[in-house]
């Protein structure tokens, strides 16, 4: 596949990652904030609650440095993905996704000041999170595996540019 619709794959990616993290959040916007939706105890629960800060409600009340900050992550992210000719297909893929997650709360920030959180934890105390968040942290995580597996840089695969 050519360099040009291997960006266009992974625009989609982002896209799609971005889109279905919006669309389940349009839903839960719809429950009164505050209130628990679905249940499965001891585990977890889905309740509707607002995030002002960023990942783990760090700079909570500081949504202006947050938006300025993600805008400029996702923005060097999205350069990189488009430009660089040295990461392997796995590892663009994974960058996708993670633009996409971060696209999909960024939307928020900028249209409702605040992120739409909704997924709790109940077996420990760990701060509420969303689809995006887990696309991210996947993403990241899976990012890490091919650089300590030594596959972040694919010598063997062709050229993306």
């Amino acid at each position: 596949m050519n360099g040009i619709n291997m960006k266009k794959k992974y625009l989609l990616f982002i896209f799609l990652t971005a889109s279905a993290d919006l669309l389940v959040k349009a839903f839960v916007r719809r429950i009164p904030e505050g209130t628990a939706f679905f249940s499965m105890p001891p585990v977890f629960d889905f309740v509707h609650t607002k995030n002002t800060g960023a990942a783990f409600s760090m700079f909570h009340g500081n949504p202006m440095l947050v938006t300025a900050l993600s805008m400029a992550m996702l923005g060097l992210m999205l350069v990189v993905l488009l430009k660089d000719g040295t990461f392997s297909r796995r590892a663009l893929t994974a960058l996708a996704v993670t633009i996409g997650g971060g696209m999909g709360n960024l939307v928020e920030r900028l249209f409702f000041g605040s992120v739409t959180d909704y997924i709790r934890i109940l077996l420990f105390r760990f701060p509420v999170f969303n689809l995006a968040d887990i696309f991210v942290t996947l993403s990241v995580a899976y990012m890490m595996i091919l650089l300590l597996t030594g596959k972040l840089e694919d010598k063997t695969e062709e050229t993306h540019g």
